[in-house]
């Protein structure tokens, strides 16, 4: 008789473990909706906000919009695969104008070690906080030190000591798309998306320094 039972109850045990894994699913994109919905309200961004996948599933969530004569986005994305598979939240501005200014700050920690332990330089801004926070590179380090005043500082600084060990791979980064923050996690945390509410108004400062630059710099210098 137990011959028999078995292959019925190891069947029925996968379709509740299934069962569950897709409940738990489900309930992740109806909290990372509903705090698109609430984010896109706090920030007056434009949500296009699409009726679930089977009534369960919130496809591909994303704002943007123009803010502070920028366009800013916020959006999930992920890297690596399978078991290596990392998700991540972003916030971007996109300069108003094509600059030359790269920047790429990093969150202090054994990688940034291995970097520097292979040659990677960094510069700093002479702030011991903001130094030790904060991995920093540039490809124009004599403007970014003093564009990087201590009123933005701060706000990052004051970001990065509220979040304490919850925002996992914090990371700003300019190139030739804009500004970009970046954290592990998803959206579906309700703490993450407020503090990444709170970080648009940082992208569009960076955003500004991008400008300054190209304002003060020629497109093709001689």
């Amino acid at each position: 008789m137990s011959l028999v039972i078995t292959p019925f109850l190891m069947i029925g045990i996968f379709a509740v473990f299934v069962v569950l894994i897709v409940a738990a699913a489900a309930r992740q994109s109806k909290r990372t909706a509903e705090n698109f919905r609430q984010m896109a309200a706090t920030l007056g961004l434009p949500f296009e906000d699409k009726p679930p996948v089977m009534g369960l599933f919130y496809a591909g969530p994303k704002m943007a919009g123009p803010l502070r004569g920028k366009h800013v986005e916020l959006f999930p994305f992920s890297t690596g695969a399978g078991k290596s598979r990392v998700q991540w939240c972003a916030v971007s501005a996109a300069p108003s104008v094509a600059s030359r200014l790269t920047f790429h700050l990093r969150r202090q920690g054994f990688g940034t070690k291995l970097m520097e332990l292979f040659g990677t330089k960094e510069i700093q801004v002479g702030e011991a906080e903001f130094d030790r926070t904060w991995f920093i590179q540039t490809n124009q380090p004599d403007y970014f030190r003093t564009a990087l005043l201590p009123e933005l500082r701060e706000k990052i600084n004051v970001l990065v000591r509220e979040s304490g060990t919850q925002a996992r791979g914090m990371e700003f980064k300019l190139d030739q798309n804009g500004v970009r923050y970046a954290e592990m996690g998803t959206f579906s945390d309700s703490g993450r998306c407020k503090r990444c509410v709170r970080v648009v108004e940082i992208v569009c400062d960076l955003a500004d320094l991008a400008e300054v630059f190209s304002e003060q710099t020629p497109a093709n210098p001689a």
